[in-house]
């Protein structure tokens, strides 16, 4: 998928300027059940929990070639309308402990969102919790209607009318709003400001921000971001277990410097100008791009450089270990970044 925010600038990011509470992309995990346990009380792979349902709801499973493994929720497949049921909600977590230090005031939230069929009512949706005070709230995030397929962002803000902390869902458009396609993979990317309680969200194509209260909502400063929950919850009306799939999650404590130094490039271009095949590949990673190729790197997702050497519009791969990689791509356009599997 396109990786239109750098996500080599993101790893170095992590490394200089930022304190990664989440960085998951599912690769070194086992296909199969994420965990044995839908309590919430005993982890499972890498420190994933799962709340409700069965553990077959939770896969570690290959939607795609280009992603890899990858992490798909199934939902309830009716709906619900006991009082207090958990019929309705699916949730995977990963809970931290990592605490901000002073300097980085932005809480950074990317991943990549698989919408999966047109079928079902209901949303999947990640969030950020953490704290308003003393307060558990979700933070920040994103929601998608799998009914309507519009994508929203979610904040916790001050209902000024009743000066109560709620969580908002943030349309980004007149009606139907910003739509996504079912069955694709969508980059979304949000970030709280920690010292202004501005938000700013971003998907393919476009951003919108709340970075002043409005007529109706005030901003929070200081809210404190913890864990990351991941949702597939049935509406009325459902009557079909819905996939939701998640790769590439970055969530990460940085600096407002860092990320309006290295902001949108082409980040919000609906159209990639550059493309590699084939992937995954054993040996030859080829470039197609639209400008000529100054230069590429390769790294792993923990960051670290895997040195390659361009031969024009290719680079020879059969040295480095199987696994998944970013191959970051500059041309007079800027700078485009490709997640490739090396078989």
């Amino acid at each position: 998928m396109k990786k239109t925010l750098s996500a080599l600038l993101l790893a170095s990011a992590s490394l200089v300027f930022g304190q990664t509470l989440v960085s998951e992309n599912f690769e070194t995990l086992t296909l199969g059940n994420l965990g044995t346990d839908v309590t919430g009380t005993t982890a499972g792979q890498n420190g994933w929990l799962s709340f409700y349902g069965s553990n077959a709801d939770y896969q570690i499973a290959n939607i795609d070639a280009a992603h890899g493994k990858s992490l798909t929720i199934a939902s309830y497949n009716s709906y619900s309308t006991a009082t207090n049921t958990t019929l309705n909600t699916r949730v995977a977590a990963k809970e931290t402990t990592v605490v901000a230090t002073a300097s980085n005031n932005i809480l950074h939230g990317k991943f990549d969102l698989y919408t999966g069929p047109s079928t079902g009512a209901g949303t999947i949706q990640m969030r950020v919790i953490g704290t308003n005070g003393t307060t558990s709230t979700a933070i920040g995030g994103f929601t998608y209607d799998v009914a309507t397929k519009e994508i929203r962002g979610l904040g916790t803000f001050t209902n000024l009318s009743t000066s109560t902390p709620t969580v908002y869902s943030i349309g980004f458009a007149a009606a139907p709003g910003v739509l996504l396609t079912a069955n694709t993979w969508n980059t979304l990317d949000f970030r709280y400001n920690k010292t202004t309680g501005a938000f700013t969200w971003y998907w393919p194509g476009g951003s919108g921000s709340i970075a002043a209260n409005t007529t109706a909502l005030g901003l929070i400063p200081g809210m404190v971001g913890e864990d990351v929950y991941l949702y597939n919850v049935t509406s009325t009306g459902n009557t079909v277990s819905k996939i939701g799939g998640f790769d590439n999650i970055l969530v990460e404590f940085t600096t407002s410097s860092f990320l309006s130094a290295n902001d949108l490039g082409s980040y919000v271009r609906a159209t990639p100008s550059v493309k590699i095949y084939p992937n995954p590949t054993s040996d030859i990673l080829n470039i197609k791009a639209d400008s000529k190729i100054n230069s590429v790197t390769v790294t792993d997702f923990s960051g670290k450089k895997i040195n390659v050497t361009l031969d024009n519009d290719k680079i020879d791969v059969r040295a480095i270990p199987a696994g998944s990689y970013l191959i970051n791509i500059e041309t007079k356009d800027g700078i485009s970044t490709e997640k490739f599997i090396k078989k």
